[in-house]
């Protein structure tokens, strides 16, 4: 039987943590899941909100502490409490919607793909600002262009793989450094991504959005150090 693992990585998410709790129980009927709450060493009341919000909830689910390391171990983590057949990782401030998700898990059901990432299509209610959707598309180009694929939207955090092979990816980087390790992985495996379109609702900076000119510039290099480390005339 098929059943999806929801990874969801906590750092002091206690404004969100309510609805996300709330809103994964809409997907009760529509797919076979369990939820694998991962607090990353929150130093507000995430981990206290968590553990009390999770008591009634009907769908199966697990909380799993450890010392902050950044979203990258968080993820690595949950994935080893994971024991579906399938994994995606959910952050927890809600910009992705998790409607999708459902969407997405269709394409597994149906034996399209076992791989599936989401994209954004950033329209004007859902771009954060121009700068960013451009740079979006920029980073997402050169993705194409190095390993000559097409991944449309390579920072969407919506990555649906089987469980194991996403606990085969031997992740090194922090922070947004796993959205480019993933699709490397996929490319390396002579794997083609099915696409879906997502809902995307991007926080402010005055809400906690921190990605910015420092973070695009280290996934250029992160592409590129993969590019060279594999070989650049391979596959």
């Amino acid at each position: 039987m098929l059943t999806l693992s929801i990874i969801v990585p906590i750092f002091n998410e206690s404004r969100t943590l309510p609805r996300l709790i709330d809103e994964l129980s809409t997907l009760i009927g529509k797919l076979s899941f369990e939820v694998v709450f991962v607090d990353d060493g929150s130093t507000d009341d995430s981990l206290e909100i968590l553990h009390t919000l999770t008591k009634t909830v009907a769908y199966s689910h697990v909380v799993v502490t450890k010392n902050n390391g950044g979203k990258t171990s968080a993820v690595n983590e949950g994935l080893t409490s994971a024991i579906g057949t399938h994994a995606i990782v959910l952050d927890a401030d809600l910009e992705l919607w998790i409607s999708d998700i459902p969407t997405m898990w269709e394409v597994v059901e149906s034996g399209t793909n076992d791989v599936v990432f989401g994209y954004r299509e950033f329209r004007s209610q859902s771009s954060f600002t121009w700068r960013y959707a451009r740079g979006n598309q920029f980073l997402s180009n050169f993705y194409g262009l190095l390993f000559n694929v097409v991944v449309t939207d390579i920072m969407c955090g919506f990555k649906l793989l089987p469980l194991q092979q996403f606990r085969q990816i031997p992740f090194s980087s922090r922070g947004f450094g796993l959205e480019i390790e993933i699709p490397f992985n996929v490319w390396k495996n002579r794997i083609k991504p099915h696409e879906v379109a997502v809902n995307y609702s991007p926080r402010t900076r005055m809400e906690g959005k921190t990605i910015g000119v420092f973070d695009a510039l280290q996934m250029l290099y992160l592409m590129t150090y993969q590019r060279i480390r594999f070989g650049i005339f391979k596959k």
